[in-house]
């Protein structure tokens, strides 16, 4: 861990220093309709998370080569999209580039059918991580309860990677939060951050899959991340449903609906989504048939989607009476 006394101060330094940067070029999130914030804000203060795989990295004689190309391809499209606006279609090919690169190793051996149903599926993941950013703290204390667990696991049940990575990882996080989460933020993500933490986790995934005894034989280590996979995929049912083009920006998710419409504090939000995932996590190692609880997590978190949607249309028809 003596690479990690050099990270804490030198990831300070980084994020203050971006800040400098940021504020000079002024590189700014500024509110439009889709926002959830009314100020502009500075914006791709997370590339910290980028800048600290780099430097786990840098300081581990490149454990993991692939995944940091990976990593390294979503952090420059990302920030040039977060720069200026890319056209989907390129965002699109960088990550599933960076998804084939990243985990080569491990979809390989799939056929092809199931290789291709995993990327996009990964895609889905990196696109549902990219909303995170629009509300104060979520990204911060969702991303901190999800590899706060893996380090749980890591430490105390099995190891599945070095645990440096994950104490560096969350050292970026938390130096991130401690301006994010506020409730005037200092700065936002950006995509550079949100996508590459998507990337993390998803990295994180694979590894613990892959020490598990059952590597491979369920998804139920999907629950870890349940709670905003259900938010994504139920809203882009909802979204295709109505009409809607699933691949058009909005802010219809049940977080961005809370704080959007229903003018719930962001932070209030945020601390919700984590301390749910949180419970579910824990719950999650306490039981021992584990795909039967994340079947139940799955079905619960679906009613009260459903039903807090069905919520809001009726407030909705009744305000326009």
């Amino acid at each position: 861990m003596s690479t990690l006394f050099f990270t804490i101060p030198l990831l300070i330094v980084l994020e203050l220093l971006y800040f400098q940067i940021a504020k000079h070029f002024h590189i700014v999130d500024r509110p439009n309709e889709r926002s959830s914030h009314r100020k502009p804000v500075l914006l791709g203060a997370g590339v910290i998370f980028y800048l600290a795989v780099l430097i786990y990295s840098l300081s581990h004689a490149v454990s993991f080569p692939r995944f940091l190309i990976g990593a390294t391809i979503l952090a420059i499209v990302s920030y040039t999209d977060d720069l200026r606006p890319l056209p989907s279609w390129v965002r699109l090919l960088a990550q599933l580039s960076a998804i084939v690169v990243a985990f080569y190793i491990s979809i390989s051996t799939l056929q092809i059918w199931q290789m291709i149903l995993l990327v996009v599926f990964f895609a889905g993941v990196l696109n549902v991580y990219n909303f995170m950013d629009g509300v104060n703290g979520m990204l911060a204390l969702y991303s901190l309860v999800v590899v706060g667990t893996f380090g749980f696991i890591n430490f105390f049940i099995v190891r599945f990677v070095d645990p440096e990575f994950i104490a560096i990882m969350l050292t970026a996080i938390l130096v991130f939060a401690f301006f994010n989460c506020r409730n005037k933020a200092r700065c936002f993500s950006g995509d550079v951050g949100s996508i590459v933490m998507g990337l993390v986790t998803l990295f994180l995934l694979v590894k613990y899959d892959e020490a598990m005894p059952d590597n491979g034989e369920n998804v139920s280590f999907l629950c870890f991340i349940i709670v905003f996979l259900a938010d994504g995929l139920l809203t882009i049912i909802k979204r295709f449903l109505n009409g809607k083009n699933i691949l058009e920006a909005h802010r219809e998710h049940m977080y961005e609906t809370l704080g959007n419409d229903l003018h719930v504090p962001h932070l209030r939000i945020s601390v919700s989504y984590a301390l749910l995932q949180l419970v579910i996590n824990v719950g999650y190692l306490l039981v021992s048939d584990r795909n039967l609880y994340t079947f139940l997590v799955a079905m619960a978190l679906v009613g009260s989607y459903g039903l807090f949607f069905f919520y809001c249309n009726q407030k909705k028809g009744q305000g326009g009476k």
